[in-house]
């Protein structure tokens, strides 16, 4: 891969939408210095909290590619599934005291609520890969593999070059 400066046009680009979320996008260049992969990045949503939700904002780099009721239904259910594995009730509580009561050897058994909800999240990406993005030339990577820090969506096939 070669790399450019961030000088260059399309490289390093951001968009701030409506709340200052920033969704940013980056063309990666091949060996020819053409850019063949556009990256959208849908940033960390801290207007709430520091609990994890990501802006539903449409980015308007996907105008044209997906209808922007099937993006907001992805990034409103993963907000969704998020916001249950962060809830403290009584499960959770109890499954805290269970794992200091063994100390925590009841965790070598058994994934945590937490666990459980990121494989949910890992589940769903992955659904939401296979029946909408990927037949329209997206793909959503999950936000664990980013460190829930932002959900990156790929462009696989840019169809407003071809």
């Amino acid at each position: 891969m070669m790399n450019l400066p961030a000088s260059t046009s399309g490289f390093g680009m951001t968009s701030q939408l409506a709340g200052n979320q920033p969704i940013n996008s980056n063309l990666i260049p091949n060996s020819n210095g053409v850019s063949s992969i556009l990256r959208v990045f849908v940033q960390r949503d801290y207007r709430l909290g520091v609990n994890i939700r990501f802006a539903v904002e449409f980015p308007p780099e996907l105008n044209g590619r997906i209808d922007q009721n099937a993006y907001e239904y992805t990034l409103n259910h993963i907000n969704e599934l998020f916001e249950e594995a962060e809830a403290f009730n009584c499960s959770t509580f109890s499954e805290s005291m269970i794992g200091f009561v063994t100390a925590n050897l009841i965790y070598l058994c058994k994934d945590t609520r937490y666990e459980r909800c990121l494989k949910r999240v890992s589940k769903f990406v992955s659904e939401q890969n296979q029946r909408v993005y990927l037949p329209r030339g997206l793909q959503i990577t999950d936000p664990v593999d980013r460190g829930l820090r932002c959900i990156e969506i790929v462009i696989l096939n840019d169809q407003s070059r071809s």
